[in-house]
């Protein structure tokens, strides 16, 4: 992961230059509305004066963004540009932070209910000098699960409640320079109490139009030298639909391509390679629609018996 770690709370640090170091040549297409939407917020909350303060106090509007959708839409890298904006234009007193889920995870009774405490009073310690901290909650579904869910353990269930207890501290008049981002692929399976003290939430999923399509396959085209005809980009862009591709697929599908063309050379032909890759590549929605089919089924079999 990277980044200083805190004891055993498993909050970590990371350096603005690891941020950068991740996001290098990191764009996403098809989310640049909802990138502003976000970063104005943010900044509102940073510098939010006495008035904007009593307008968040009114509406109980607290510094938290949750962000869901399915796998490979951009989520963790939105999140990453999201604070390398705020740095770079709103104020270079602002820090990035993690958890390690793993690390805050204890199976000792309630020792990971301290340690999301602990966590997080790090965290209010490291906003009291005046600096501004952005916690980035990845997997939040790791230990949010709904609590209807019976079979879940003990630790995971009293390190929800603690979150939820941490999430209603988060108060506009004193907890603004604590900005708040979850994320989680399965928002359905996260428990209600978790989801609605989240005062942003949005939904993340790129469904790119032709003019965004058309420039990223340009875009990821660039470093292998290779200039698309518009005739292909449109059977591609009808593939992308039919499949239903994530934009991480997508670059996944270029990744496979780049190790083609280093290895093979002038053997292959990049056009006829691209092809395949999007006829026969892997694809996230195609992939939980199998799975979630598998699982339905499954829990159906067992009904029955």
């Amino acid at each position: 992961m990277g980044g200083y770690i805190y004891e055993t709370s498993g909050l970590v640090q990371i350096s603005h230059a690891e941020i950068e170091k991740r996001i290098f040549q990191h764009r996403l297409f098809g989310l640049d509305s909802l990138q502003e939407h976000l970063f104005q917020f943010c900044k509102a909350v940073l510098i939010a004066d006495s008035e904007r303060i009593q307008d968040f106090i009114f509406y109980d509007l607290a510094p938290s963004i949750l962000l869901y959708g399915s796998p490979n839409t951009g989520k963790t890298t939105l999140c990453n540009l999201l604070f390398d904006r705020l740095k770079k234009e709103v104020t270079n007193e602002i820090n990035f932070y993690t958890i390690d889920i793993g690390k805050m995870l204890d199976p000792a009774l309630g020792q990971s209910s301290r340690n999301l405490e602990e966590a997080f009073e790090d965290l209010r310690k490291a906003c009291s000098d005046g600096s501004s901290a952005f916690l980035v909650l990845d997997e939040l579904d790791s230990f949010c699960m709904s609590r209807s869910r019976i079979q879940e353990h003990d630790a995971i269930r009293r390190a929800m409640t603690t979150l939820i207890l941490e999430l209603d501290r988060l108060h506009p008049s004193s907890t603004r320079k604590l900005i708040l981002c979850g994320i989680t692929n399965v928002e359905d399976l996260i428990d209600t109490a978790v989801v609605r003290r989240f005062s942003l939430k949005h939904f993340v999923d790129a469904n790119l139009d032709w003019d965004d399509f058309r420039c990223y396959i340009e875009y990821l085209s660039r470093p292998i030298k290779y200039i698309p005809q518009d005739q292909d980009l449109e059977q591609l862009y009808d593939i992308y639909k039919g499949r239903a591709f994530k934009s991480g697929d997508i670059k996944a599908l270029y990744k496979t391509l780049l190790i083609d063309v280093i290895c093979e050379g002038k053997k292959i032909s990049i056009r006829d390679n691209l092809f395949k890759l999007f006829k026969e590549g892997f694809s996230t929605s195609e992939h939980l629609a199998k799975t979630y089919g598998e699982f339905a089924n499954g829990r159906q079999r067992m009904a029955n018996r």
